[in-house]
């Protein structure tokens, strides 16, 4: 069929400008995919606070902190003794409704014992092996964490493990007073001394053990 000049030079310059936004859209999602893997681009040692975690319903709002007073949604019997079917040999043992860990030796005697502030029903229960480990780590949102044991991940890949409580500006985001609340994004925040004391106790493949 015959097309005059103009209409041809009009059908040429749409046919550019589709390309332009398929290229352009294909080049975004293959960024969010590289940022949201490991919670740092590849290019970097920063890691994502295990906290920020991601709802499963959306692929682009954080989950914010869920707080809870010590009366609130925690579990009224807890109580400091190891918990039965925790595990054996040497681990880490988590309680999400006490909000507590244990450091177990590998007799099975428990040898210290916390508050913590992890996010209520995170994360999943089960045994899980350490995988990796930051002295050092900042958050997307410039949060300074430091002694970063990770041990699992959350249901978009981000890092979840223990650490000290983390620094926005040189200002801790809450007291060691404040430990036993839900008050992180998700991952386990710890006493200053508490932090320290587990980034000695747990190497690389060590056992964690997460209860309800």
């Amino acid at each position: 069929m015959f097309r005059s000049p103009g209409i041809r030079i009009l059908c040429g310059i749409t046919v550019v400008v589709i390309a332009a936004f398929v290229l352009l859209g294909s080049g975004r999602s293959s960024d969010i995919d590289r940022v949201s893997a490991e919670g740092s681009l590849p290019s970097t040692e920063v890691k994502r606070e295990a906290g920020q975690l991601v709802d499963p319903s959306t692929t682009t709002t954080p989950l914010s902190p869920s707080t809870t007073s010590p009366a609130q949604g925690l579990d009224e019997t807890a109580s400091e003794e190891l918990p039965a079917e925790s595990g054996s040999g040497k681990r880490m043992v988590m309680s999400i409704s006490q909000q507590r860990v244990w450091w177990v030796d590998e007799a099975g005697a428990a040898i210290r014992t916390a508050l913590v502030s992890g996010r209520a029903n995170t994360p999943q229960t089960g045994t899980f092996q350490v995988y990796s480990k930051t002295e050092n780590a900042t958050g997307l949102d410039g949060s300074k964490m430091d002694y970063f044991v990770r041990f699992t991940k959350g249901p978009q890949g981000w890092a979840i493990g223990f650490h000290n409580i983390p620094r926005i500006n040189g200002v801790p985001v809450q007291t060691e007073e404040q430990l036993g609340q839900t008050m992180s994004h998700g991952c386990i925040r710890q006493a200053q001394d508490d932090a320290v004391f587990t980034w000695s106790f747990l190497d690389i493949g060590s056992t964690v053990v997460v209860l309800a």
